[in-house]
């Protein structure tokens, strides 16, 4: 029997033909089967016809079509559709899956089955093609070192296209996409080496000595992969470095950690991205293990980008089979985490696979394609893993043991290659138009105003969590700041659009709105901070899409607040406002196309962290007298508080105050971009007294809400934080100085020291006045539950705007 392997590439560096072709057809051969490889241009009707079982692996055109009709009518051949990934799906790629489910399905006459590595992309599958055509599971099989080997012996011979590549050289467009690509090469070789470099420079500052013998192995290994590269012709599949001169760098004195994997596509469910979603756990980790997280890939820049400025050891390297190999084979714990999504459960689990051969041991995320080797990784506890894989050798050996009975079993040579002898003889829903909802994550100020939104919208009015099609747009500086965003995010079930391009106003090309049924921004206003959500919103008014912005404090500069600094000229481009409450409230600076396009819905009350716990146990063990807690608070628009010497009085008063009152502990949250009141060293000199520094990664995702859960007041400047406060039923003291402050009656007031320390005194005493919070709140806020207004309001702008289209 001949089978004929039909890839878009016939080279072994790509995943889906390794996995799915070359590694299939070795174990065939052992049972005497012939294999022959093309591809996809070379796949011609006069040579595949020679073959009884052809298998297009991932190769989904219209071109094929004719070719696969003619095999099966004509010649009586058997065809075989590999896929290894949801290509079906209508987001898949570049929103190309329902034009790949129109191609296959074109071709579904002509297909005995499609063939895939999981249980879950079958189903998925089945149901997506409507059960026109059989899909059958085979797993990848797990990479081993005598498959390496293998690999790199395997060559084929590739026909000669005299007169095509003559057509080539003739033609100036073949000649420019040439020079294209041998540019490209330069750049990458040019890349790896400045990425040696630098390898090197560190090696040199950690271990000056031991460089030298190092620098001569790297330059004779250069050299000798030079020579081969020389001596021998470009083959598909060739390694150019044997194992025995492939070098592995080792974190010296501490553990390491490996990542590897594609470096993945602008969509987050793949590649370097996914380690964002666990990066607040790896800074956790640092604080306590020496560790180096490496990562190796075929592009270094999400690393540089994403991983390198984080607060731990790290380096990348560049992927190669048989380097990958060994540095997982000398590496304490490989980590894979995932999003357990939709595409990502269809995944085969071939990356934990090959680390379990290894003898390294699996953190991953919990996915399903991971199910058969549950009982030897550890999964969805990172803090977990790390104390059982980094720490305890027995069961480290335990789970390594019981994962290579399961390999042996379901993902061995033997195994894989019984399933596909039995494929040989194997005889042979409709998508819905779902709003697409995009929410513009811009800065870190959004996240507490814009994720209880899409928690809501992803969760849909209770009864369907599919009612929207949410797409997050994150940019990273947002997610460098507070790395514990994306997995929030992503545990909503949004979709993440991770933002690593620097964009501004004048370059709007990644923000790519141009598919969104309504874009939802936080602060939106024509002024420098927002200056990009702003020209976001206005191209999405330009193109018809309707854009809201939610109200994004007490004090919204264009909307509830004006200073000489922020005047009526502050533009809000946005259709719709979603408001805290009516708009009749705004003041009569607000421009008069403001108040038509406010929508009151409410506030979401702010809801504690993930770091709660941490917290609370933190301040417990510096609070060992278990004092009573009073926060305070600052605002960021510094240059209010100049004119009258607000900074220094309030500074004044809350030094004087924390020396008056000693049987109380005062925890200060400086703002997140203000900070002002951090840079006062005299601030942290008192013994009752705690500064929550940003950059101090104990406290670092401390939110408003976890600190005035712990406490029995709050004392702020103008800031939302009042609102905050009131939502928590905490009485609440805004500091005011000579300020007029109309927006927080009837909320008490400080002017002077003698207000703010008998506010203290009632707050501690159980006499506070709980009466204003409660007209306070009832005066500010929109009637009914914010989560049923937003809901509510949306679907009505969707229905106008269907309404608008039909006419």
């Amino acid at each position: 029997m001949k089978i004929a392997w039909v890839s878009a590439d016939i080279t072994p560096t790509v995943a889906s033909f390794r996995y799915r072709a070359l590694y299939p057809s070795f174990a065939l051969a052992d049972q005497g089967i012939e294999n022959g490889y093309f591809a996809v241009r070379d796949a011609k009707i006069e040579r595949l016809k020679d073959y009884d079982i052809v298998v297009f692996v991932k190769t989904i055109s219209h071109v094929l079509t004719a070719v696969m009709r003619e095999l099966h009518e004509r010649y009586g051949r058997k065809v075989f559709l590999d896929l290894c990934d949801y290509v079906t799906h209508p987001r898949y790629g570049a929103n190309t899956g329902d034009l790949r489910k129109a191609i296959i399905l074109s071709q579904a006459p002509y297909i005995d089955a499609i063939v895939v590595p999981t249980e879950q992309l079958r189903r998925v599958l089945s149901a997506s093609l409507s059960g026109s055509i059989p899909v059958v599971v085979i797993p990848d099989q797990a990479e081993t070192r005598a498959l390496i080997e293998r690999t790199r012996n395997f060559r084929v011979e590739r026909p000669t296209h005299s007169f095509v590549e003559l057509r080539r050289i003739i033609r100036p467009r073949a000649r420019l996409m040439a020079l294209k690509s041998s540019i490209g090469r330069t750049r990458q070789q040019a890349r790896e080496s400045l990425l040696s470099l630098r390898i090197l420079a560190t090696e040199l500052s950690r271990a000056p000595r031991s460089v030298p013998a190092r620098l001569h192995q790297k330059l004779r290994n250069s050299w000798t992969s030079r020579l081969k590269k020389v001596a021998l012709p470009a083959v598909a599949g060739r390694n150019q470095l044997p194992a025995d001169q492939v070098r592995v760098s080792r974190f010296k004195g501490g553990k390491t950690l490996i990542w590897f994997g594609n470096a993945g596509s602008d969509s987050f469910q793949s590649g370097v991205q996914t380690l964002t979603l666990i990066a607040s756990d790896l800074i956790r980790l640092a604080q306590t293990v020496d560790f180096e997280l490496l990562v190796m890939s075929s592009r270094s820049d999400d690393y540089k980008t994403l991983i390198e400025p984080l607060p731990f050891p790290s380096r990348f390297e560049v992927w190669s089979q048989e380097a990958c190999f060994e540095a997982v084979k000398e590496s304490d714990a490989f980590l894979m985490p995932q999003i357990e999504d939709e595409f990502s459960e269809c995944k085969s689990a071939n990356r934990a696979l090959l680390a379990l051969s290894c003898g390294t041991p699996v953190i991953a995320s919990r996915l399903k394609s991971l199910e058969p080797l549950k009982d030897c990784i550890v999964t969805d506890d990172w803090e977990a893993g790390f104390r059982r894989y980094l720490f305890d050798k027995e069961a480290t050996k335990a789970d390594i043991a019981k994962a290579r009975v399961v390999i042996e079993e379901q993902f061995s040579a033997e195994a894989t290659g019984r399933k596909w002898l039995g494929l040989m003889s194997l005889e042979k829903p409709q998508h819905v138009n779902t709003p697409r909802i995009v929410v513009f994550i811009h800065l870190l100020q959004d996240v507490h105003v814009l994720l209880p939104l899409v928690k809501v919208l992803a969760a849909g009015d209770g009864k369907t969590s599919d009612r929207y099609d949410i797409e997050v747009m994150l940019l990273k500086s947002v997610y460098l700041q507070q790395p514990d965003i994306v997995r929030e995010i992503v545990d909503t079930g949004a979709r993440l659009r991770l933002l690593k391009e620097e964009t501004d106003e004048g370059n709007l090309r990644t923000l790519d709105v141009n598919s969104a049924s309504v874009l939802i921004v936080g602060a939106e206003t024509s002024l420098r901070p927002h200056r990009l959500v702003h020209a976001a919103v206005l191209q999405a008014n330009d193109l018809g899409i309707p854009t809201i912005s939610m109200q994004h404090g007490l004090e919204a500069p264009g909307l509830s607040y004006f200073d000489d600094r922020h005047t009526g000229d502050v533009k809000i481009a946005s259709s719709q406002i979603f408001t805290y409450g009516d708009p009749v409230r705004l003041p009569r600076e607000a421009s008069a196309d403001l108040s038509p396009r406010c929508i009151p819905v409410g506030r979401f009350a702010p809801s504690r962290s993930q770091h709660f716990a941490t917290f609370q146990s933190n301040l417990e063990a510096l609070n060992s007298r278990q004092l009573p807690v009073i926060a305070i608070f600052e605002n960021l628009h510094w240059h209010r508080y100049e004119p009258d010497g607000y900074r220094g009085h309030f500074s004044a008063h809350i030094e004087r105050l924390t020396d008056t009152f000693k049987e109380v502990f005062f925890v200060i949250k400086p703002h997140p971009a203000g900070v002002w009141l951090q840079k006062n060293p005299r601030m942290t000199a008192r013994g009752n007294t705690l500064l929550l520094r940003r950059d101090d990664p104990k406290f670092a995702g401390v939110t408003a809400a976890d600190l005035l859960a712990v406490s029995r007041a709050a004392i702020t400047t103008p800031s939302t934080i009042a609102m905050d406060a009131v939502q928590l039923g905490r009485p609440v003291l805004i500091f005011a100085n000579t300020l007029d402050l109309p927006l927080f009656e009837p909320l008490e007031i400080g002017r002077c020291y003698e207000d703010i320390e008998a506010f203290a005194s009632r707050a501690l005493d159980g006499r506070a006045n709980m009466d204003v919070v409660s007209s306070f709140k009832s005066k500010v806020l929109a009637p009914g539950r914010v989560e049923a207004n937003i809901i509510r309001e949306i679907d009505r702008l969707l229905k106008t705007e269907r309404r608008s289209a039909l006419k």
